[in-house]
């Protein structure tokens, strides 16, 4: 009677275990919809850098793959007068501004992205 219980409890963690597999294959899994389709990137319409005299670096706590680098510089490029470029290995954004940076306001938007941003690294 005992390893018909046994038997029972294996079949049903194999069972699971190739449910969840599977699942993960055709479903995605991990952050944020990495195996959905790409998020569009948001273009900042001045591409001229000269244009952007003022600099501010955040550490960004959450970020882990290009979904994620994606939806953080959206959410600034989408602010007026800032360009964002995220440097995930670094787990940082540095945003160039054309006015002095509104820091409460850059900080709100990647919260709003839903990730947390950390401590300035620079700011010019």
């Amino acid at each position: 009677m005992a390893n018909v219980i046994i038997v029972l409890i294996l079949l049903v963690l194999v069972g699971y275990g190739i449910y969840s597999f599977v699942h993960h294959l055709t479903r995605g899994g991990g952050c944020c919809g990495e195996r959905d389709a790409a998020v569009k990137k948001i273009k900042v319409e001045d591409r001229n850098k000269a244009h952007y005299p003022h600099t501010l670096v955040l550490g960004v706590d959450g970020m882990t793959c290009q979904n994620c680098q994606r939806h953080v510089e959206n959410a600034l490029n989408v602010l007026p007068g800032t360009w964002a470029a995220v440097d995930l290995a670094a787990r940082n954004v540095t945003v160039l501004t054309k006015d002095e940076a509104d820091e409460d306001a850059i900080r709100q938007a990647i919260r709003d992205a839903g990730y947390l941003p950390l401590r300035t690294t620079s700011k010019t």
